[in-house]
């Protein structure tokens, strides 16, 4: 996952991250979910299982977000099944003072 406290710049994409491992070996959840909060209060949701999340490598998932807006950007990671995880992360996002 992301550094809780990493700041992008407005208009970049940010790759956030999940591993999910099973007493210390990465292993496939059933479900992945991944849910996103935009500084504007909008909440969105992506799943595995529609191909909004992506697969890196064996308990390995990612989705690439488009920075379009200044502020905190909360990710929450969820997943259920064969591995049971919660994990809530958030990145700033601020537009550059050059024009």
């Amino acid at each position: 996952m992301t550094d809780n406290y990493n700041t992008y710049a407005v208009g970049t994409t940010v790759r956030v991250k999940a591993e999910f491992t099973v007493t210390g070996t990465l292993s496939d959840p059933t479900i992945v979910e991944l849910y996103q909060r935009k500084p504007d209060g909008t909440q969105l949701n992506y799943y595995f299982v529609s191909g909004t999340v992506s697969k890196e490598s064996e308990g390995k998932f990612f989705r690439d977000v488009f920075v379009d807006a200044s502020g905190q950007w909360w990710h929450e990671w969820f997943s259920s099944g064969v591995v049971g995880a919660d994990d809530e992360r958030m990145f700033y996002a601020k537009r550059s003072v050059i024009p």
